[in-house]
């Protein structure tokens, strides 16, 4: 087992700081088995998702470029009587070019049409169903690091300068693990809050009529979506990694 070099340093500790030491590594191998067995699936669901936030934006794009057309034919409109068939011309290009793309009036019409709206939803339901065991297993190893911590006042003064070689070397890397482990759970909780957030808009959006706001909230929370889990699939990376090396070390 990875984490049996650690068990033999923690022999030479405290039974108490021992017994934590054990629950450190216990967790760490979960989180280390979790991400390697669902890691494939979670960078294809964020492949996903980050299609459909291209998808977006794309649709941003083209209504940007719309209302900046659509403005230059009203301006052109209005002095036609004295631009003759260039006004004309310039309309007839703004129709042949609107006529070869779709623009969608907001981002529920392109779920709508796209049929895509069922689609996020359970690919959100699935990232979440997958990332929160991990997240759970990095709450047990920062709120285990800070009982080893908040212990090892208790146990300098209890052993001699010996032991306090080991634990010293000890102590110095769980703290970096948990510092570590902090960073990565903020990552985590956002992400679990823009997911929430996301899914409690696409049925709020598709109950009723959805106002502007609305749909402006359920194009940034795509967006926001599809950047975050990209992100936190590469922090729980750099997660494992360390957990990898703490406990083989």
């Amino acid at each position: 087992m990875a984490s049996s070099p650690k068990r033999r340093d923690s022999k030479e500790l405290p039974p108490e700081f021992s017994e934590l030491m054990d629950k450190l590594c216990k967790a760490a191998d979960s989180f280390i088995k979790l991400f390697d067995n669902s890691e494939d699936r979670m960078r294809q669901i964020a492949a996903e998702i980050q299609k459909l936030a291209d998808d977006v934006k794309h649709m941003q794009m083209l209504k940007n470029s719309y209302r900046i057309i659509g403005g230059v034919v009203l301006t052109l409109g209005a002095v036609a009587p004295l631009t003759g068939g260039i006004s004309l011309a310039a309309a007839g290009a703004v129709a042949t070019f609107g006529g070869a793309t779709v623009v969608y009036t907001n981002v529920k019409q392109m779920l709508e049409e796209k049929q895509s709206a069922k689609i996020v939803e359970e690919l959100g339901k699935e990232f979440m169903e997958i990332f929160e065991p991990m997240k759970n297993d990095l709450e047990d190893i920062q709120t285990t690091c800070e009982k080893l911590e908040q212990k090892s006042a208790e146990v300098q003064a209890k052993n001699t300068l010996s032991d306090m070689e080991v634990f010293q070397r000890i102590l110095k890397r769980v703290s970096e693990l948990g510092k570590n482990t902090k960073k990565a759970l903020i990552v985590a909780v956002t992400m679990v809050g823009i997911i929430r957030d996301l899914l409690v808009l696409l049925l709020g959006v598709f109950r009723v009529t959805a106002t502007t706001e609305e749909d402006q909230k359920l194009t940034d929370a795509i967006i926001q979506s599809a950047d975050q889990s990209l992100k936190t699939i590469d922090e729980f990376k750099k997660m494992k990694e360390g957990l990898r090396e703490f406990t083989e070390n």
